[in-house]
């Protein structure tokens, strides 16, 4: 009898959860890109990070937050999620296809007025497309978000690099002559055909080693999480936007300058982006209001999820 209405109550709840959301989809050329909604209200789009995290846990803590009062929009980037079986190259991977696909998103829900945040990578996105379609903006929330200018790109890796140890620098060079026999596309099938290959393994803790200096309290980073993370996420499309914002000097500060769009900035004191990156947000928004979050790094709702959603709700309770 117990184990009957265990698997009753389990079915409520996955026809619960299914249906509270919707899976669709769209085009940009020939690339198919998929989005998530959650929710009824005001459209607000999240943007995850990366590029190339697939857009899972902890976006649905967002989500699960806001859903009550807003629809939310959560975009599989292309590469990512849903949308990652596709081709890899600088013709596909660019600054300007991303944020297209976000104004092809908005035409086809019909939504004339949206809020965007971005996290990470994804605030780099919504600044950006901010800056070209400001008509379309009603508010920006930008999370831990990555710089608006190529000027303070390299702080990320400095940072990164002077919070390891020796003994790190010394395992993440061993660590990639063990995967670089393989290119980051082999690597990604690998990953999902033959976890346990000698190569993906050291790809792991080469990136685990990243990870560490993410964090601001190194115990909160959750095994589950970081396995979840790694396995999901392509990194495929990295090494094109770092190329891209270097190569051409990317920086839309002087673009941002001139809205008059409403913006929160929110970060932890210890994010290894540094506190130049977000100053520069700052300067850039001129209506901006920002918010640190203390003893905290990048990964702001592994470490200080109830401060953060405390700066969120508090600013959205005043919009």
């Amino acid at each position: 009898m117990l184990r009957t209405l265990l698997s009753i109550a389990f079915l409520i709840w996955t026809y619960t959860f299914c249906s509270a959301q919707e899976m669709k989809s769209f085009y940009n050329d020939s690339i198919q890109l998929f989005y998530e909604t959650h929710g009824s209200g005001p459209a607000l789009y999240i943007l995850s990070g990366g590029p190339g995290e697939a857009p899972d846990h902890p976006y649905h803590l967002i989500i699960d937050s806001l859903k009550s009062r807003y629809t939310c929009v959560l975009l599989h980037q292309r590469g990512s999620g849903k949308s990652r079986h596709m081709p890899i190259n600088k013709s596909t991977i660019n600054i300007g296809k991303y944020t297209e696909d976000i104004e092809l998103l908005r035409q086809k829900r019909g939504d004339k007025k949206i809020i965007l945040m971005g996290i990470s990578w994804g605030g780099l996105l919504v600044m950006n497309y901010a800056a070209h379609h400001p008509e379309y903006v009603s508010n920006l929330l930008l999370v831990c978000s990555a710089p608006p200018s190529h000027s303070v790109w390299n702080v990320l890796y400095d940072n990164q690099y002077a919070r390891r140890s020796q003994s790190e620098l010394d395992s993440l060079d061993l660590l990639q002559k063990i995967f670089s026999t393989k290119t980051e596309k082999e690597l990604d099938s690998l990953k999902r055909v033959n976890p346990i290959s000698k190569e993906v393994q050291a790809y792991k803790a080469f990136m685990a080693i990243h990870v560490r200096a993410m964090y601001y309290d190194k115990n909160k980073i959750s095994p589950k999480y970081f396995d979840d993370l790694f396995y999901n996420f392509n990194f495929q499309p990295i090494p094109f936007i770092d190329e891209e914002v270097l190569e051409t000097k990317w920086d839309i500060t002087e673009k941002l300058k001139k809205l008059k769009t409403s913006a929160l900035i929110v970060y932890g004191r210890q994010d290894d982006q540094g506190e130049s990156t977000f100053y520069l947000q700052k300067e850039s928004l001129l209506f901006s209001e920002l918010h640190v979050i203390e003893q905290c790094g990048h990964e702001i709702l592994e470490e200080q999820a109830d401060d953060f959603f405390g700066v969120l709700r508090g600013y959205l309770d005043r919009r």
